[in-house]
């Protein structure tokens, strides 16, 4: 043990520079004490040099997230709160709530379906504007002070982007638009000039007509309910051709004479049998006179009878033969000499010295048209079921369509059809689809579909390939935005609705019809609403790098 001893008789002098040695040790144990209690109450965090001296330049620029790029007063991923999210469920990992976050929870993935979804409608209950129209945004498209673009696949001014989440992912597969929580995700720009740098163009969802169509492959044919085929009724030789290729006739119009012997016959068969009847018919009656004053058997009356119902049989049958070769019989053409010019044209017959053949059959139009095929030549051998001509009315026509069978439910028949033909004339016909296949071409894997166009002015023509445009739905009020301010994300159609000056909600939304400058969205925004037009696509990057802690995710 070490005693210490203390001199009673030790100066006071002594004592005070004893003192003032151990001064600097309390000084510093008393100065560290301090900086623990600071330390403590400020979370170690150093003052900046504007509230130590008061410098507002200096303040401004300290206001900065380094982290995500963004002034820190208005940094929405470290302060959930000034987006309207809570604080307390709050993935600052991942920038999603905590109750959705995938990553930190992935169990969630595994009911198949996220509790934030309409069923009714398509998209997720947070942001169905059928739903629930309250959660609309409306203000005005601010005019845009900078005129800069960019294009398509630049992403100049990305690197000034904040958005909530920092994970990566290529989000190139399909997945299922159920459990995809991309529409939780925001997208916040450092500053109206970074906006403007990124080419970020905003426009206004309006009200405006649509119409929902759909354009396919077609060709044009003869409306073959107004197209016919000319044969000749009967073997013989073509003696006159009355027609020319591309002329138009009248129903009954003469368009060839054919010398046939066939028919020649035919005429002979028929007067031969009426001559028949007659001889028959007059035995007839004598005998039936001589049996009635008894001398005649009923015997010879009944065989007098069975001979005159044979000799009606074969005149029957003639004038059947002559029928069906297209010759039309009266009681005042059963004459020798009206028999052997029937059919004929009164030009063979006025002021012709030699009679004409027995055997000229003519062959007529039997519908009104131009004639668009002609194979005959006079002096040529003609063969029954030959087509020699044939006549179309091109008034009207066939457009014979090729659709796709994922398209296939939304045709119906009396839908309307503007058909384009792929010809140098810019002229555009119209009709109506007046048939759908109910069978799918085994080539092509396509459903056939027809529709009935009218040709008055003759600009289509048979045979020929252009495009046609069915009216699927016409929409008079339909709410839809730009055309480029709809992304496809890998598993729904989004567009990004402004929710403060520089923050955007990515919105889940089901597109319907398309035009020139717009499209329609059926649900997910309404009019008045601000959305990001030009540039849509750098506010998309920036959600795919968020995709896996949105929850989008392969399985």
């Amino acid at each position: 043990m070490n005693n210490t001893i203390t001199d009673p008789n030790e100066k006071p002098t002594s004592l005070l520079r004893r003192g003032l040695s151990a001064l600097p040790t309390a000084v510093v144990l008393l100065g560290l004490a301090a900086l623990g209690v600071w330390g403590h109450h400020t979370g170690w965090k150093a003052p900046r040099f504007s509230e130590l001296f008061g410098n507002s330049e200096v303040a401004e620029q300290e206001d900065w997230c380094e982290a995500h790029s963004v002034p820190d007063s208005k940094c929405i991923a470290c302060h959930p709160e000034l987006a309207g999210e809570s604080g307390a469920d709050w993935c600052k990992e991942h920038g999603v709530p905590e109750s959705r976050c995938t990553i930190c929870h992935p169990e969630i993935l595994k009911t198949g379906v996220a509790g934030d979804w309409c069923a009714e409608h398509g998209v997720p209950e947070s942001g169905c504007t059928i739903c629930h129209p309250e959660i609309a945004r409306h203000g005005g498209a601010p005019v845009q002070e900078s005129e800069t673009k960019v294009s398509p696949g630049s992403h100049e001014g990305e690197d000034e982007l904040a958005h909530l989440g920092g994970a990566t992912d290529t989000a190139s597969a399909i997945r299922d638009p159920r459990t995809c929580q991309k529409h939780a995700l925001r997208v916040q720009f450092a500053s109206t000039a970074a906006m403007d740098k990124a080419g970020v163009v905003l426009g206004e969802v309006v009200e405006r007509a649509m119409t929902d169509s759909l354009v396919v492959n077609g060709e044009v044919d003869y409306d073959r309910t107004s197209y016919v085929q000319v044969s000749s009724r009967a073997t013989g030789i073509a003696s006159r051709v009355e027609t020319k290729l591309g002329e138009s006739v009248a129903t009954g119009a003469l368009l060839a004479l054919i010398d046939s012997a066939e028919l020649g016959r035919a005429k002979a068969d028929l007067l031969e049998a009426l001559a028949s009847t007659d001889v028959t018919a007059r035995a007839l009656e004598r005998i039936e006179r001589s049996a009635g004053a008894g001398f005649r058997t009923e015997s010879e009356r009944l065989e007098a009878e069975a001979a005159a119902r044979q000799a009606k049989a074969r005149l029957f049958s003639a004038r059947q033969a002559l029928e069906t070769l297209g010759l039309t019989l009266t009681d005042r053409t059963i004459d020798p000499e009206a028999l052997a010019t029937l059919g004929l044209p009164e030009s063979m017959l006025n002021g012709s010295a030699v009679p004409p053949p027995v055997g000229l059959l003519p062959v007529r139009s039997p519908i009104e048209g131009v004639v668009v095929g002609l194979q005959v030549v006079p002096g040529e051998s003609v063969e029954t079921g030959r087509v020699l001509f044939e006549v179309a009315d091109t008034r009207r026509m066939w457009v014979t369509m090729d659709v796709p069978l994922s398209e296939a439910h939304r045709i119906g028949v009396s839908q309307q059809v503007a058909f384009r033909p792929d010809d140098a004339r810019d002229e555009v016909v119209h009709g109506d689809v007046s048939w759908i296949s109910t069978a799918v071409d085994e080539m092509t894997r396509t459903l056939k579909v027809r529709a009935e166009v009218e040709n008055r002015e003759g600009a289509l023509r048979a045979h020929t390939f252009g495009r046609a445009q069915v009216i699927v739905r016409t929409s008079p009020q339909a709410i839809a935005v730009p055309t480029e301010a709809v992304q496809w994300e890998g598993c729904c159609y989004v567009v990004f609705v402004r929710i403060a000056d520089e923050i955007f909600q990515t919105r889940k939304v089901r597109i319907g019809a398309r035009d020139a400058s717009h499209t329609e969205v059926l649900v997910g925004v309404l009019p008045g609403e601000v959305v990001v037009t030009e540039g849509s696509h750098v506010l998309k990057s920036e959600i795919l790098k968020s995709a896996l802690g949105a929850g989008c995710v392969d399985d």
